[in-house]
């Protein structure tokens, strides 16, 4: 199986993509699965689900808020008292901000999304470190997003996972040598209960089916559809499994298509 015994972080545990991660982990074949969230009730379901699927793999929920460093140690502290390794982190927490033009924004709005979304996956991916280069490898993957190509209205969200971006790219140079990959996904729309709400909300205001609504959006996406969270998530284990040991310092798109350079 593709992450057969790997003991695998998900940080971000919440519905759609966050515990989906969780469940193809598991379904592929993790020996561990550790999940990891701010609320409590989230990582309840995510056990659930996974043991639905995977019943002999190991579940681990550790509450947690990436933004406190100390929280995050505690979390890695878990994982190795438990498992005594950590094969992969899955970045997948964040903070999506205010929804607002970047000429007029109020900077300060911006402070939370950047807390979340690069130096609380920063301390968090700091934190397994040195138990991966203990063990001359490991694998960290950054969940980002379609938003850093194109411009919306979510400014403080896309220019933080522009941040994060980078940060993958000089954490592969750094890590490279201790044997540590670290890559970057980029998913675009995927089927969830928000986007099904805003197709709603478009056909009404486009006096439009909603299966009209829909092929409007997919028009533009290479396979003509959404692709749902659970696809998205497979293409994130691919990454994390050994069958991308070669690869290091990449951005996957993992979106039908949404983007064609």
């Amino acid at each position: 199986m593709l992450l057969a015994g790997k003991v695998v972080v998900v940080s971000g545990i919440g519905p759609g993509l966050g515990v989906n991660l969780a469940v193809e982990a598991a379904r592929a074949g993790a020996g561990a699965v550790v999940v990891a969230a701010r609320t409590a009730a989230k990582l309840q379901d995510a056990e659930s689900r996974v043991r639905a699927v995977r019943p002999d793999c190991a579940v681990l929920q550790v509450p947690t808020d990436i933004t406190d460093p100390a929280q995050c140690a505690r979390l890695a502290s878990a994982t190795i008292d438990r498992f005594a390794r950590i094969d992969a982190l899955v970045n997948s927490a964040f903070c999506y901000g205010p929804m607002e033009s970047v000429a007029t924004g109020n900077p300060e709005g911006w402070r939370d999304v950047f807390e979340t979304n690069v130096f609380g996956s920063m301390a968090l991916t700091q934190q397994v470190i040195p138990q991966m280069k203990r063990q001359g490898c490991g694998a960290i993957l950054f969940i980002n997003s379609q938003a850093i190509r194109r411009p919306s209205h979510a400014g403080a969200y896309a220019a933080s996972k522009g941040a994060l971006k980078v940060l993958a790219a000089y954490l592969a140079r750094d890590l490279g040598p201790f044997g540590i990959r670290v890559n970057t996904l980029l998913p675009g729309i995927m089927w969830s209960e928000s986007v099904e709400a805003h197709i709603g909300r478009m056909a009404v205001e486009k006096g439009v089916s909603e299966r009209e609504a829909t092929d409007q959006i997919v028009a533009s996406i290479a396979l003509r559809r959404i692709v749902g969270s659970d696809e998205v998530a497979r293409a994130a284990m691919l990454l994390i499994s050994d069958y991308a040991s070669a690869v290091t310092g990449a951005m996957l798109d993992a979106n039908g298509g949404e983007f064609l350079p």
